[in-house]
């Protein structure tokens, strides 16, 4: 599991956490007796005391559009007097609107709010999806079936399964159980009518390669029974994150595991049809 784990941290977590980091690295504040600022307040446009500068940017152009020409909305004309003040121009060229007509308007923040404002707004817009090959290769991963699926195969329901266990009785099941399933020749199987699981199935016919992937859609991911110290040689046997001093880095292992665990679309719920 190590290089799984790996591959997740350098190829998706740290470049969504290093893009966010750079994206709300950066915060500002008008400076005092700004034009800039007198004019957004006059039309009823307000900022933060600190924002950024692709946010003020934004509101900007949102109210200056009216003056972009039809066939080239890179050049706003700027035909208000006010306006030609505010901007010290007549026009704008909307790619280079921050370095020549905003940036003078503005003071960086200092770095202790920069810091504040960037764990703030990192927290509020990070997502990432769960790695599922971590989730479906992990043999310490739970899976449940909705009830009627899991008492079509086992005439019992609230059973739990590693997914390669599941994926067993789901594969023997599909090929097998002639009171659900037809088989038509060596690799087309078709869901029998007028059984409890017809409705589940949001199609007929299936082919054999495509057992795996119904599985995914019917199962339901409860969670791992490892975390990733326990998951992970290369943590689990290094002294600098043995039992006792993983004390000292538990925000780090809980934040991975939290992702892999709960961001995701397969959390227990009952789906009225399932396609593939």
């Amino acid at each position: 599991m190590d290089h799984k784990y790996v591959q997740f941290i350098e190829r998706e977590l740290l470049p969504e956490l290093n893009l966010l980091a750079s994206k709300y690295a950066k915060w500002w504040t008008f400076k005092p007796f700004s034009l800039l600022n007198a004019y957004l307040n006059d039309h009823e446009i307000v900022l933060d005391n600190y924002f950024s500068l692709d946010e003020l940017e934004e509101k900007v152009i949102r109210m200056l559009k009216n003056g972009s020409q039809y066939f080239n909305s890179d050049v706003i004309v700027l035909m208000d007097e006010e306006q030609q003040k505010v901007f010290d121009s007549w026009y704008i060229f909307v790619p280079d609107i921050v370095k020549d007509h905003l940036i003078n308007h503005v003071d960086a923040a200092p770095d202790e709010i920069c810091k504040a404002l960037q764990n703030k707004h990192m927290t509020e817009n990070f997502y990432i999806e769960s790695p599922m090959d971590i989730i479906y290769k992990d043999p310490s991963s739970v899976f449940w079936l909705p009830p009627f699926l899991d008492f079509a195969i086992n005439k019992s329901t609230g059973n739990v399964y590693s997914w390669n266990r599941l994926l067993f009785i789901f594969t023997e099941f599909c090929l097998n159980n002639t009171d659900f399933f037809t088989r038509h020749s060596d690799s087309i199987i078709s869901i029998n009518e007028n059984t409890f699981l017809t409705s589940l199935f949001g199609f007929k016919y299936f082919h054999l390669s495509q057992i795996e992937t119904i599985l995914k859609k019917a199962a339901k991911f409860l969670g791992r029974k490892n975390s990733i110290i326990q998951n992970c040689h290369f943590i689990r046997h290094n002294p600098s994150f043995n039992v006792t001093s993983a004390k000292n880095h538990p925000n780090v292992f809980t934040f991975i595991d939290d992702i892999i665990n709960n961001n995701n679309s397969l959390m227990p719920s009952v789906s009225s049809g399932l396609y593939i």
